[in-house]
C-alpha cells in the first residue's frame, strides 16, 4: 500500500513542479496536477493499485477467519446442541 501511495505522491510533485516551473499560477497548478495525477495513475499504477487490493482483501480475510475462529471458541456447549436440533423424543 505504502508503494502505491508514494508513486501517487511523486507523480503528483511532478506534475505540480512542472505547471509551477511553466509559469501556471499556484492555484490552477495545484488542482490541474491533482486532475492529471489521478488520471494519469489510474493507467501508469495499475499494477500497484491491483497488488495493494489484493493486499487488503488478504488482510479483511484473515481478519475474517480470526473473527469466526474466535466467535467459534467462544460458543458454549448449549449452544452448540440448540443447532443440532431437537434429540429424540420421549414417550
Amino acid at each position: 500500500m505504502w508503494q502505491y501511495t508514494v508513486w501517487r505522491l511523486l507523480l503528483f510533485a511532478v506534475l505540480l513542479l512542472a505547471l509551477l516551473w511553466l509559469g501556471v499560477p499556484e492555484l490552477w497548478a495545484l488542482i490541474f496536477a491533482a486532475a492529471f495525477s489521478m488520471v494519469t495513475s489510474f493507467f501508469l499504477l495499475r499494477r500497484q493499485r491491483e497488488e495493494m487490493a489484493r493486499d487488503l482483501e488478504a488482510k479483511v480475510a484473515a481478519r475474517r477467519r480470526r473473527r469466526e475462529a474466535r466467535l467459534a471458541a467462544e460458543r458454549t456447549d448449549e449452544e452448540a446442541e440448540d443447532e443440532e436440533g431437537p434429540g429424540p423424543t420421549a414417550r
